[in-house]
């Protein structure tokens, strides 16, 4: 029985990370505007999993770290 719990536990928190890495990652980035910024944290927030792949997959490679 705790196999299934642990596995029904990865399962739904599996498709978090992207979303908490993210959230985490974006205020470290360089982006054309505070404005820009504030969307795309908003789009990550609310859209947890497919915002946070939009933005990983296209939006982040186009960004510089702020050093």
């Amino acid at each position: 029985m705790p196999a299934k719990i642990l596995i029904i536990i990865i399962i739904l928190a599996l498709p978090l990370l992207p979303t908490f890495w993210a959230i985490l990652d974006i205020p470290r980035r360089r982006f054309s505007s505070t404005r820009a910024k504030v969307i795309w944290f908003a789009v990550v927030s609310t859209l947890p999993f497919v915002g946070a792949m939009i933005y990983i997959l296209l939006v982040r490679r186009n960004t510089q770290p702020i050093e």
